[in-house]
């Protein structure tokens, strides 16, 4: 096999421009693939602050969300307390008022049974001053 340096020299040359060219094809290659990987990063990153700023916002939702909560227990606590607080108001007004009426009851029937009582006693007074023939006028 006879080759001539001229197509040695060609081939070599070939073979050359293209390792070259392999070379700048994958010199832009890796610069593609490094400018990808900076968008996907910066992307990543863009997302991790919108996923953060969510968060953020939802926790924030979240604590209002508790305070009001918090606050209408608070305020039907009080709500509740300011109710029984009056019906135990109520009852024990009810209550003295019973009792007060029951005492009035119970003096007027004492009085009443004073009553009978005296009136009972004089008669037994005089009917016993009859019996023996004494004067029943002091038995008034």
């Amino acid at each position: 096999m006879n080759i001539s340096k001229t197509t040695l020299i060609m081939t070599f040359a070939v073979l050359s421009m293209g390792l070259i060219a392999c070379t700048d094809t994958q010199k832009e290659s890796a610069e593609e693939a490094e400018s990808e990987a900076k968008e996907m990063v910066t992307q990543a990153k863009e997302k991790s602050a919108e996923l953060y700023e969510k968060t953020k916002e939802g926790a924030s939702d979240l604590a209002d969300s508790a305070a009001d909560m918090a606050e209408d227990v608070k305020e039907s606590t009080i709500e509740a307390y300011d109710e029984a607080k009056e019906k135990a108001g109520d009852a024990y007004d009810a209550t003295a008022e019973k009792a007060s009426d029951a005492m009035d009851t119970t003096k007027e029937k004492a009085a009443e049974l004073k009553t009978d009582a005296a009136k009972k006693l004089k008669e037994a007074c005089i009917a016993s001053k009859k019996k023996l023939d004494q004067d029943p006028s002091d038995c008034e």
